[in-house]
């Protein structure tokens, strides 16, 4: 007797979060203050996403959301499982899209899954003069940040935001009652998970990205930002001070969040960009000062000169 063919998986956005496998790495391309800053405070900064290389950010994932909206609202003209889906089930899902930095601000820390790609180095590490940070994955993922790996391909991207709101519209259609009630909890992480999305032209960062989200009031005395913290394997951890910096213009929020060390490690490699002219002990002596020990090390093949 045949076997019964098993249902179709139907991706989604939630297939966005990344849980590092046992092993993996994780790399941060930097200046060389940067990498000194990391070893020093222990620390890795959050910075707020709108200030990012990628003018779109957040923007990109919107589109995808009323791309995704249109296919459906005409899918629903012949498809009974969509029967009674109209625009206003995706105005009420907009109703947290649109204004969701009025209320959690995001900040991100960018990582590659891969440690010796050109554009990277001329891109975020001084020009081939800084770093490449290895981070053990499972130590980035005791952070209070959701850890999201970065799609680029424009139609796999279009078709986890459809499915996406197709099973949030079965599930509030199963459930009825208020749409807070039965799916504002994933209306509002749809919003923050929009944000592992951008264009093709960046594919080659592999980037993941690790997110962590600030709270954001306002008053007759102005507006703030504020680190409430969040939780890490189920344990709460306490926020941290948002400041701000200048990158030449413009003025940048960010919060330094504390690392942590997975089964005693938290650094397990650096590499050295292209044009970076440190000697091996110049790597070594700070990292063995700082606690990273058995730090493997290695030069870019890259022959870049600038």
């Amino acid at each position: 007797m045949a076997e019964e063919s098993e249902t179709p998986r139907h991706p989604t956005i939630f297939d966005r979060v990344f849980k590092p496998e046992t092993g993996c790495r994780l790399y941060h391309y930097c200046s060389t203050p940067t990498f000194l800053s990391v070893l020093q405070n222990g620390a890795l900064r959050f910075s707020d996403v709108n200030m990012m290389n990628d003018g779109e950010e957040g923007r990109y994932g919107y589109t995808l959301f009323e791309q995704a909206a249109n296919e459906l609202l005409k899918l629903a003209k012949d498809q009974v499982s969509l029967d009674g889906l109209g625009p206003d089930f995706f105005d009420q899902v907009d109703s947290y899209l649109s204004p969701k930095q009025l209320h959690s601000h995001p900040v991100v820390a960018c990582f590659s899954k891969a440690p010796d790609v050109l554009s990277q180095w001329r891109a975020y590490a001084q020009d081939a003069q800084g770093w490449a940070i290895g981070f053990a994955g499972d130590a980035i993922d005791l952070m209070p940040v959701t850890v999201l790996d970065v799609l680029y391909e424009p139609s796999e991207q279009l078709e986890e935001v459809r499915n996406s709101l197709a099973a949030m519209y079965f599930l509030w259609r199963k459930d009825g009652g208020e749409f807070e009630t039965a799916i504002g909890d994933s209306a509002r992480l749809l919003a923050s998970l929009m944000l592992a999305y951008k264009h093709p032209s960046f594919g080659e960062e592999q980037e993941v990205r690790a997110l962590h989200e600030l709270s954001v009031s306002f008053g007759n005395d102005g507006w703030l930002l504020s680190d409430e913290g969040g939780t890490a394997s189920g344990i709460a951890v306490e926020g941290q001070s948002v400041k701000f910096r200048a990158d030449g213009a413009s003025v940048v929020a960010y919060v330094d969040l504390p690392l942590e060390r997975a089964n005693g490690v938290m650094i397990p490699e650096v590499w050295l960009g292209p044009r970076n002219s440190n000697g091996t002990g110049n790597a070594i002596f700070p990292l063995t000062h700082f606690g990273h020990r058995n730090v493997e090390l290695h030069r870019s093949a890259s022959t870049y000169r600038g």
